[in-house]
């Protein structure tokens, strides 16, 4: 054999989900998975080193990495329920290169380990995984800097004991990959496969976690199915890792042929319409009414054709 013959690699990464793995993924929009060890070991260094920043000040936690773009960057605190960190970019002062270094190394690490899903996703509903390119283009490592950042990003979560939680939600981009320390995030398990409200909560304890997002719903034609799921206090506190993999936007003009529609639309509306019909679960409180209250109000309006001034709660 000719030592200089050229090998030409696979076209897509090894199959990670067996199939009955894709199956409960794609019907139910949860799936518990058990992680490799060296994202275990990104994860257990992220984790370490996001504790040590949690028990900073608050002055200290503002200033290294300050609120911005409302909850999509830099530490937030929601009063009496948690405290976070949106991560979306690399931070290179010297107070913040550990932890930046850590964040990097485990985004990196996770979005392979999402990547070969979406890849397994793909190959089941007969989606070519070429496709997912453009739609990734900068999603795959950690930005450099805030002038680079995709819609993608990575969040430490600090719930404080018996009070921190999330309301029942649907994440809006392809996948998210949740990790907590404790019992908390409970998914939903619909008891039929055309009807969301039939169901029930399980939680899924310590277990790492993979959720489909709205985009990938939409994407796949609702073929794939969003994973409901919520956080509930817990009496000890709860510390956790969200890695979300959100469509980049580099390339706003998306031929949907190879999802199985013969159109072509701008992805940017598309995010933005998905974005905006959702209420923000890691808002303050009262933002969190206030938007749930305008969701109902636009949801009564295309319903009815008028406003509702009454009281209202989110579908």
């Amino acid at each position: 054999m000719n030592s200089e013959m050229m090998f030409i690699p696979p076209p897509h990464p090894p199959p990670l989900l067996d199939a009955d793995q894709v199956l409960q993924l794609a019907r139910t929009g949860y799936l518990p998975l058990n992680l490799s060890p060296a994202l275990q070991d990104c994860l257990h260094t992220l984790l370490k080193l996001g504790h040590e920043f949690f028990k900073e000040s608050t002055s200290s936690k503002e200033t290294k990495y300050p609120t911005a773009q409302g909850t999509e960057l830099g530490y937030y605190l929601v009063e009496n329920e948690k405290a976070y960190l949106t991560l979306r970019h690399q931070y290179g002062g010297d107070t913040t290169r550990a932890l930046s270094l850590a964040a990097s190394n485990f985004w990196i690490t996770a979005a392979s380990f999402l990547y070969r899903i979406l890849s397994d996703l793909s190959t089941a509903l007969d989606i070519p995984i070429s496709v997912w390119d453009p739609l990734l283009d900068g999603c795959l490592s950690m930005p450099a800097s805030l002038a680079e950042t995709t819609p993608t990003l990575l969040r430490l979560f600090d719930y404080f004991p018996g009070a921190g939680a999330a309301e029942k939600h649907t994440d809006t981009g392809f996948l998210t990959l949740c990790i907590g320390t404790a019992p908390g995030l409970q998914v939903w398990s619909p008891l039929d496969s055309e009807l969301q409200h039939s169901g029930t909560w399980s939680d899924v304890g310590n277990q790492p976690t993979v959720l489909i997002g709205k985009a990938l719903q939409w994407l796949s034609s609702s073929r794939l199915r969003a994973g409901l799921h919520r956080v509930v206090p817990n009496a000890e506190g709860r510390r956790s890792a969200v890695f979300a993999l959100r469509p980049s936007l580099r390339h706003p003009k998306l031929d949907l042929a190879p999802f199985g529609q013969p159109s072509i639309v701008d992805l940017v509306d598309v995010w933005k319409q998905i974005r905006e019909n959702v209420f923000n679960v890691n808002a303050q409180s009262n933002i969190r009414k206030q938007q749930k209250k305008m969701l109902a109000a636009n949801v009564y309006y295309k319903t009815h054709g008028h406003t509702d001034h009454g009281e209202a709660s989110a579908p």
